[in-house]
């Protein structure tokens, strides 16, 4: 009876210990789940993408387990972060952002001195700004170099500088993970937590004030300069793919830019051949541009641009 009693005093004693608090040292030395960090902190930790080479990549390895934890943003990394994302929620992108480092939290190893000093920021080239001294704001629907250069900054493959949806679903997936308001509209605040990644695009002749308010400027700039602008080349893109010789399905559009009969005979098309299709590439750029000197670019007003 004596041993009984003391085996009902150890019961005891253990049921007692599990109703008791459990200190906060214990509890972490006792769980081995991951603590999120802060959004200030995972925010000051660089964006990291395949071909990146530094210690926050080697640090990254070690802690998806990726071996050997090398410096080097490499294949074996790339489907560790994919999974990683898609485990928790994210769009399955070999993408480390803002988001992917706060999930990941206590797992990343920053030495013995506790937080280590970010990478120093990527130095851009000052942007192009607008009258009000600011990024233009982008939304579905629209086409210019702006978005190209969102699209290469979030990875958006091909990035042809149109916002359609997969480019509007980059953003929103970009806003959640830095802590935004998931709009799909590159505005201002969007733009403050994308500059860092954001190569500005150079002035388009094409899109000056002087080109779209005065046909003779239009006319002073020569068409090599016209066909080799971007927006020229992200129309062509849009329009063709640049196939000089396609036809659309029901037989109205044709060739690189897309032009129908009436405007190929009347920007003088005619001279070169019966239909644009046929005629050579060069010849289509230079009636295209005699159509642009005219119109400016509403003859393509189904591409949408930023004013």
């Amino acid at each position: 009876m004596k041993g009984t009693a003391i085996g009902l005093g150890a019961v005891s004693l253990a049921l007692l210990g599990s109703l008791l608090p459990i200190s906060p040292a214990t509890a972490a030395t006792s769980s081995a789940e991951p603590q999120l960090i802060s959004w200030s902190e995972a925010r000051e930790r660089p964006v990291l993408r395949k071909g990146d080479k530094n210690r926050w990549v080697k640090r990254l390895n070690r802690a998806l387990e990726v071996k050997p934890s090398r410096k080097t943003f490499r294949r074996k990394t790339a489907r560790a972060v994919r999974t990683f994302r898609k485990d928790n929620g994210m769009r399955p992108r070999a993408v480390v952002s803002a988001r992917t480092w706060r999930l990941l939290g206590s797992r990343v190893p920053t030495g013995n001195k506790g937080k280590v000093k970010p990478l120093p920021p990527v130095a851009v080239p000052p942007p192009s700004a607008d009258e009000t001294g600011t990024w233009p704001e982008l939304s579905q629907g629209m086409l210019s170099a702006w978005v190209e250069a969102v699209q290469r900054a979030l990875s958006v493959e091909p990035a042809t500088g149109f916002f359609g949806s997969i480019t509007r679903a980059a953003v929103v997936d970009y806003q959640t993970e830095v802590g935004l308001p998931a709009t799909g509209v590159v505005d201002q605040p969007t733009w403050n937590a994308l500059r860092a990644l954001v190569i500005p695009p150079g002035d388009d002749v094409t899109r000056s004030d002087s080109s779209r308010d005065s046909e003779a400027h239009r006319a002073s700039l020569g068409v090599a300069a016209f066909a080799s602008s971007w927006t020229a080349n992200a129309v062509v893109q849009r329009e063709s793919g640049g196939n000089c010789a396609i036809v659309s399905y029901n037989g109205t559009w044709r060739g690189k830019w897309q032009m129908d009969l009436s405007f190929w005979s009347t920007y003088g098309g005619l001279e070169f051949a019966p239909s644009p299709e046929i005629a050579t590439c060069e010849q289509q750029d230079l009636v295209a541009y005699r159509g642009w000197v005219d119109r400016w670019w509403w003859p393509w007003r189904n591409q949408q641009f930023p004013s």
